[in-house]
């Protein structure tokens, strides 16, 4: 097994790695990209318990902390396969031909927005906006407020899915840019007056409650997420039998953890504690908001009528708020749902295997 840590800033991804050696040649080799975040543990999981290894897969793994740099690493070759949320998943689709290949985790939930709780959007208090009523403050207090977010993520859609449920856009905010943790970091520093990440991101935030309020989840502004499990185009063409198992670790993992609450509640804690600080209380919420799917029911998001799925219906949707968010063009979106972005057979074969 051989493991890199790379932390992407903005869209660069690399700054530490940390490797071993391996047995087979490097172009047997399986690279796979994992995100410093809760979606992920599943795989984190698989690897550290050896699932890879017992289906014959030498396995290189690298950290990432926001999906725009795995996409990077996928057009250049770096990564074969990765766990990414949907909009970066979206905007790598389009720019490198990559392959969604696997439900990982509902994220609409995990992806929040904090304010101070000396802020006048706290101080507004939920129930202002009639269609929103768990969102914080006014379309007034929202108005101009510097806002601490990493473009292109999934935290950049949760929070323009925010912004649109308050009647703002973009436009009528300063977004100050900056990678997720870093950007936390400088938010509980002073920076800004909102804070929009996903977990364990905004972890010190939840809890600090005498000090931060979440104000805004995707969730509460009525859009839905996928997190996604995709392969580089080159890697579902030519290696499909070992796209399979990487799928089949995976998903042994997240069986473990839907019939033992308690070991994915530990492992969340454990996960979450490698790259940040997380109580236990902490933990058993992120697990408690990235609930897993029955085999089934992870087989049923890729099911339906040829384009008219679970997962193309949430990719055309999420596309669609990108290019009326000016996030894509529509040329873009035309182009993405015209192309086979979506293969599911991997994953219905790893599914029968894990059975």
């Amino acid at each position: 097994m051989k493991k890199k840590i790379l932390a992407g800033v903005l869209a660069l991804s690399s700054i530490l790695i940390i490797s071993g050696c391996g047995s087979k040649k490097e172009n047997d080799t399986v690279k796979l990209g994992i995100m410093t975040t809760g979606f992920t543990l599943p795989l984190q999981y698989a690897e550290e318990k050896g699932y890879f290894d017992e289906l014959g897969l030498d396995v290189e793994v690298e950290f990432f902390s926001n999906g725009p740099a795995i996409n990077e690493a996928i057009a250049s070759g770096d990564i074969d396969v990765a766990g990414i949320g949907e909009m970066p998943a979206i905007t790598g689709a389009i720019a490198n031909n990559s392959k969604i290949v696997a439900w990982m985790t509902d994220d609409e939930a995990s992806v929040q927005g904090w304010a101070r709780n000396d802020s006048d959007i706290v101080q507004d208090g939920k129930g202002n906006i009639a269609d929103y009523p768990e969102i914080y403050g006014t379309k007034e207090s929202w108005m101009g407020k510097d806002i601490v977010c990493t473009k292109g993520t999934s935290s950049h859609y949760g929070l323009l899915a925010t912004l649109t449920a308050l009647g703002l856009t973009e436009e009528d905010v300063n977004i100050i840019n900056m990678e997720g943790t870093q950007g936390a970091a400088a938010f509980a520093s002073g920076t800004g007056d909102i804070f929009y990440g996903f977990d364990p991101q905004w972890g010190i935030f939840y809890e600090d409650p005498d000090n931060f309020t979440q104000v805004a989840t995707c969730e509460n502004s009525g859009k839905g997420l996928f997190t996604v499990l995709i392969a580089s185009e080159s890697f579902e063409a030519e290696r499909g039998e070992e796209l399979t198992k990487v799928i089949q670790g995976m998903l042994k993992a997240k069986e473990e953890f839907r019939n033992d609450s308690s070991l994915y509640e530990t492992s969340m804690y454990d996960w979450q504690n490698t790259y940040g600080s997380c109580s236990e209380t902490l933990a058993a919420y992120s697990a408690q908001i990235k609930e897993i799917k029955t085999l089934d029911e992870q087989k049923a998001i890729f099911e339906g009528e040829e384009n008219a799925t679970p997962m193309h219906k949430s990719l055309e949707e999420v596309a669609q708020f990108l290019v009326d968010n000016s996030a894509i063009s529509s040329d873009d979106k035309e182009e993405l749902m015209n192309k086979d972005v979506i293969t599911s057979k991997y994953l219905f074969e790893a599914v029968e295997k894990v059975k």
